[in-house]
């Protein structure tokens, strides 16, 4: 007589296979919500990388302004050789309120018309030349240009005269772009990309 099948046994095994598929699909669940979390975080971390270095670029470039705008302005004025930075296009300078301690304007930097290039009076944007962006990151003689440096929105900076309690100094504000920068042209809100800005005062014997 041949064996009967043990029905219990035969229950048993379809048990455990029904157990281990379940097993295997909550395992592969997890392995795949694990690497979708891996894979958003390594995004996130490379756009934060990106956006640091755009940060950067932008800083450099504010940098290269504001030393050319202040070399410009430690020259006597006859020997300055942007026109917008001569002391007549320099507009009026900012009184000095002594009871306050603080100037009584807080100068065109803040308006949106100067950058925009809208302004019909002085002070004047000034733009960097590409010349001297090179030359401050690569170590080029002046007059040489390269792409790789370029920028694509050119730094530029602004000279103010302000008074001050011993006499008059410059306030100099200057202005860097990452590559990807872009501004609403209207309003001159910045869209995309990072822009840093930069102050200085620059006391001198030639104002």
């Amino acid at each position: 007589m041949g064996q009967l099948s043990n029905p219990i046994r035969s229950q048993n095994h379809k048990t455990q296979r029904g157990v281990s598929m379940i097993v295997v699909l909550v395992m592969l669940v997890i392995i795949a919500l694990t690497s979708t979390a891996a894979i958003r975080n390594t995004t996130s971390g490379e756009r934060l990388t990106n956006n640091l270095r755009a940060t950067n670029v932008a800083q450099q470039y504010a940098e290269a302004a504001l030393r050319f705008c202040e070399s410009e302005l430690a020259k006597p004025d006859g020997a300055r050789t942007v026109a917008n930075l001569k002391n007549a296009n320099l507009g009026a300078a900012m009184p000095y309120d002594a009871a306050t301690g603080v100037n009584s304007s807080d100068g065109v930097w803040r308006t949106t018309q100067v950058w925009l290039r809208t302004r019909t009076t002085p002070p004047y944007v000034v733009e960097v030349p590409l010349a001297q962006i090179v030359s401050d990151k690569s170590g080029a003689s002046a007059g040489s240009e390269s792409s790789s440096f370029k920028p694509a929105t050119p730094p530029e900076c602004l000279a103010e005269i302000r008074e001050v309690p011993n006499g008059k100094a410059y306030l100099i504000t200057a202005r860097g772009f990452s590559p990807d920068y872009r501004r609403n042209t209207t309003t001159g809100e910045t869209t995309q990309g990072s822009v840093v800005w930069l102050q200085s005062n620059l006391l001198t014997a030639n104002l």
